[in-house]
């Protein structure tokens, strides 16, 4: 090996992805789990943890390029690449093997590194990483392969120790607080679910691998669980993909019965069928549509409905863990309470037979929650009833919904300063099949359902269209014009807005506008060009 620098050895691809995401997140203000859903990287896993890792030390990260001047001696050096290799060294594998330039340059400083590393004496940029609360690992028993009492009994085999069953919530919240290693313990609501100390790591498991248990957040188990199918069941997940929900359906249903799980989304639609083979998730038929297209007579038999909609995600710890920016604008939010409100009210009263509906969202905004919850109340009338779960769960749970609102506490919320799990808001609505369902009407001229070529609606209940011999196009009623912003997001074609479905983010606010053009010149008369209707509701949409 010749002496210095090997300019011809490549950096590790996964130290380059690593570092691309972060500046991302940082300076574009992009999500964690959506940039790492775009690589292509075989080591989702290793990315994803050195990611965080990295953000999370951020604090003193800075303090040591500050202290060592590192990025001032080597100007040729990518500071967040530099931060990813800083994280390995100090607080990942502990070691860089690689002959690139970049890691040789960091290794030159790592007995400075670790030296401004003990010596640090700025105590409040270090508390500000290491005092950050820290999530246990929830990992779900996927009951389909493998039965809770043998995963327990696997797991105490690998030299893990089950620690007793407590009486109440409260006690149980303490010990999952104080878990350390070799202890964990089983859910106090839900038994298919094992925890384990932070920071436990099961991605190279051969259970994880085979599809036998799930890293699934426990405030995500909880949809499912209180929708609770019984065996043999019709089941509707309107929003199913990446397929955690509709697998933990399928496996309380013990795949006997339908689950019909639907995803728009192309691309996240493969990752929902991925999902549902190796979680050998039979009883599931995968539905690559709009939710919003469904009609019950093409589905008559439902009985079950999960509506999980795109929402902020502002519920989210790792956003919160990373420092994202976690505020969404007064407009963004009313564009997504309007989508939710549309797709909670056509599985409310599109589907005659349901029984129960669920909504929920990993959103901790009322707008999103309570806000859409109060809406449905006045459409459903007294042919649904809005459950308790208050009274369900009684003194085993903290937090609920507010009494300010018409819905009151009767929906719950997940907290994680009290719950450690996402934050996650859930609502049931249990029908009355004695009153009869008030008729589905959508709203203003437009339906969900798309206009067909010839101008003819698939649905009776389309407003008014106007046939034209060429283009077949809709006409845009002058009460629709008027309308406000939030009811055009519901009545216009859901084909024509473009929703981001990723891992519960959307970003609709540029989606919208369309690309710069020149302007056009001034025509007059009968030459005047009129505008088209994807036009006519963008300009509504701004001027809003």
């Amino acid at each position: 090996m010749p002496s210095g620098f090997v300019h011809s050895v490549k950096v590790p691809r996964l130290y380059k992805f690593a570092a691309k995401i972060v500046r991302d997140i940082r300076e574009k203000g992009g999500s964690l789990k959506s940039l790492l859903y775009e690589q292509k990287h075989p080591n989702v896993s290793a990315i994803y943890s050195l990611c965080l890792n990295t953000l999370q030390k951020e604090a003193q990260l800075n303090y040591l390029l500050m202290k060592t001047g590192m990025l001032i001696k080597e100007p040729r050096l990518d500071p967040w690449l530099a931060k990813i290799l800083i994280t390995e060294l100090l607080w990942g594998k502990k070691s860089l093997k690689t002959d690139c330039k970049p890691v040789q340059t960091i290794l030159t400083y790592q007995t400075q590194l670790w030296q401004e590393l003990n010596n640090c004496s700025d105590i409040e940029a270090l508390q500000a990483s290491n005092n950050t609360v820290r999530k246990p690992r929830y990992v779900r028993v996927n009951t389909l392969l493998l039965s809770v009492k043998k995963a327990i009994a696997f797991f105490e085999d690998e030299g893990w120790s089950l620690l007793s069953e407590c009486s109440n919530y409260t006690t149980h919240l303490t010990a999952v607080k104080n878990l350390s290693k070799p202890k964990f313990i089983q859910d106090f609501h839900i038994p298919e679910i094992l925890i384990f100390p932070p920071d436990t790591s099961f991605h190279k498991h051969s259970a994880y691998q085979n599809g036998e248990i799930i890293l699934q957040d426990k405030a995500s188990c909880l949809p499912a669980q209180l929708l609770n199918p019984e065996p043999g069941s019709v089941v509707l997940d309107m929003c199913a993909a990446p397929g955690m929900k509709s697998s933990h359906l399928a496996a309380l249903m013990e795949n006997q019965g339908k689950i019909y799980a639907v995803e728009k989304n192309q691309r996240r639609y493969m990752t929902l069928c991925d999902q549902m083979k190796v979680t050998n998730s039979n009883c599931v038929v995968t539905l690559n549509v709009d939710a919003l297209t469904l009609e019950a007579d093409e589905y008559p038999d439902v009985e079950y409905v999960l509506v999980d909609p795109t929402c902020s995600g502002s519920g989210i710890l790792d956003r919160q863990l990373t420092n994202e920016n976690m505020e969404c604008s007064p407009q963004r939010l009313r564009q997504l309470q309007a989508f939710q409100v549309f797709l909670l009210r056509h599985a409310l009263l599109n589907f005659p037979n349901v029984k129960r509906v669920v909504y929920s969202t990993c959103s901790i905004n009322p707008e999103e929650n309570e806000q859409v919850i109060d809406e449905l109340l006045e459409d459903v009338q007294n042919a649904y009833k809005l459950v308790s779960i208050k009274d369900m769960f009684k003194e085993n749970w903290k937090n609920y919904s507010s009494n300010r609102y018409k819905c009151s506490d009767k929906c719950l919320y997940a907290n994680f300063e009290v719950d450690l799990c996402n934050g996650f808001f859930v609502a049931v609505f249990e029908r009355d099949f004695d009153v009869a369902l008030p008729v589905y009407k959508r709203k203003g001229s437009y339906a969900s359902k798309n206009v067909q070529e010839n101008g003819e609606s698939n649905s009776k209940e389309v407003g008014p269209v106007k046939k034209r011999k060429k283009r077949g196009k809709r006409k845009i009623t002058k009460q629709a014009q008027e309308t406000s912003m939030e009811e055009n997001v519901l009545n216009v074609s859901t084909d024509s807005i473009k929703f981001i479905n990723e891992i519960h983010t959307i970003d609709l606010e540029n989606e919208d506008k369309p690309p710069a053009k020149k302007k056009p010149k001034k025509l007059i008369g009968k030459n005047r060009k009129q505008p088209n209707e994807g036009t006519r509701f963008r300009r509504e949409i701004n001027t809003n």
